[in-house]
C-alpha cells in the first residue's frame, strides 16, 4: 500500500469518491423541511400576533389612533394651525387585491411544480429553463404588487410639538409585518428562481440531476400555502368592531 493511499485513509479520504446522490438528496431535503417548520413557527407567531390584537380590540381600538385625516402630509404642513386631533378609525386593507397577490404567488408555484414533473418526465432541461423563468417572472409581479399593497397601508397623521409625521395602528402596523414577510419571501423566490434558470440552462440541472428543482418547488409551494393562509384569515378576521 502506498504512502499516498495510507494518508488518505488517515485523512478519511475515499480517493476521489463522492458520497451517492441520493444520500446527498436526503440530507438536503431535511434541511429544507427543517426550514421551512422553522418558516412555520415565524408565520404561525405573526399571525398569533394578529389574531391576538384582534382579540383584544375594544370599541375598535386596534383600528384606530389619535391623529387627524382628511388630507395629504403636505398639506398638513403648509397649515399654521391644525385642529384638535380625534380619534380615526382606518378601514381594512382591500381583501380582494390581497387574494390577487395570494393567486399570483399560487400560480407561479403551480408553474414550477408542472415544469418539474415535466423535467423528471421528458428530462428536457431546456424546457424546465423556459418554465423556472416564465415562474420567476410571475413570482416577481407578485413581489411588485406587495409593494403596491405596503404602499397603502392606512396610516394616520399626527402632529406633537415639533414632530410631525405618520402614525400607524396595531393593525396597521401587523398588516405592515405580514406583507414585508411575503415580500422578503417573493425576493427569495425570484433569486431561486433565476438560479434554477442560469443552472438549467447550463447544464447543471438535467432530467437525471433534477434533485435541486424538487428542493426549491418545496419551498416554492410552501411559501404559495403560507400565502394562502394570511389571505384566508387577514380578509375574513379584519373588521373594526
Amino acid at each position: 500500500m502506498s504512502t499516498e493511499t495510507l494518508t488518505h485513509e488517515a485523512h478519511g479520504h475515499d480517493g476521489g469518491h463522492h458520497e451517492p446522490p441520493e444520500v446527498v438528496d436526503r440530507r438536503q431535503r431535511m434541511a429544507i423541511w427543517l426550514f421551512i417548520g422553522g418558516d412555520i413557527i415565524t408565520l404561525s407567531a405573526m399571525l398569533f400576533a394578529y389574531l391576538y390584537l384582534r382579540g383584544l380590540n375594544t370599541g375598535g381600538n386596534w383600528m384606530r389612533m389619535l391623529g387627524y385625516q382628511g388630507h395629504t402630509y403636505a398639506w398638513y404642513q403648509n397649515q399654521a394651525n391644525l385642529p384638535a386631533p380625534t380619534y380615526i378609525h382606518v378601514a381594512p386593507m382591500s381583501p380582494s387585491f390581497s387574494w390577487l397577490v395570494t393567486g399570483v404567488t399560487v400560480i407561479s408555484a403551480l408553474i414550477l411544480w408542472g415544469g418539474e414533473r415535466a423535467l423528471r418526465a421528458s428530462k428536457n432541461a431546456k424546457s424546465f429553463s423556459s418554465v423556472a423563468f416564465l415562474a420567476t417572472v410571475v413570482v416577481i409581479v407578485s413581489g411588485v404588487l406587495s409593494v403596491i399593497q405596503l404602499r397603502h397601508i392606512p396610516a394616520i397623521y399626527f402632529a406633537q410639538n415639533d414632530s410631525q409625521g405618520f402614525g400607524y395602528t396595531a393593525y396597521s402596523s401587523v398588516m405592515m409585518v405580514l406583507i414585508g414577510s411575503a415580500l422578503v419571501h417573493q425576493i427569495l423566490l425570484a433569486f431561486l428562481g433565476l438560479g434554477l434558470t442560469i443552472r438549467s440552462a447550463r447544464g447543471a440541472i438535467t432530467g437525471e440531476k433534477w434533485y435541486q428543482a424538487r428542493l426549491v418547488r418545496l419551498f416554492w409551494v410552501w411559501v404559495a400555502v403560507s400565502a394562502v393562509a394570511v389571505s384566508a384569515v387577514t380578509t375574513t378576521i379584519n373588521t373594526i368592531h
